[in-house]
């Protein structure tokens, strides 16, 4: 049986374990800031340069696309 466990819920178990501040700094506990990654920003971002494509596996075809859909 699987258990649902929403954020919220997964928010206060997180706060309120005894364990929570022991382990308040290990890899599993951090949650990334939205954005942080900047290949989620959009196509403004990814065409940029092609530097920005190839970090974001972006293709040049994919960018004229984008282009012509916005202009």
């Amino acid at each position: 049986m699987r258990c649902r466990l929403s954020l919220s819920g997964l928010l206060v178990l997180v706060s309120f374990s005894p364990n929570s501040l022991v382990h308040a700094s290990s890899p599993e506990m951090v949650i990334p800031l939205l954005g942080s990654n900047p290949c989620t920003w959009g196509p403004s971002f990814w065409c940029a340069s092609e530097e920005n494509m190839k970090r974001c596996g972006v293709t040049q075809e994919e960018c004229e696309k984008y282009t012509n859909d916005v202009y």
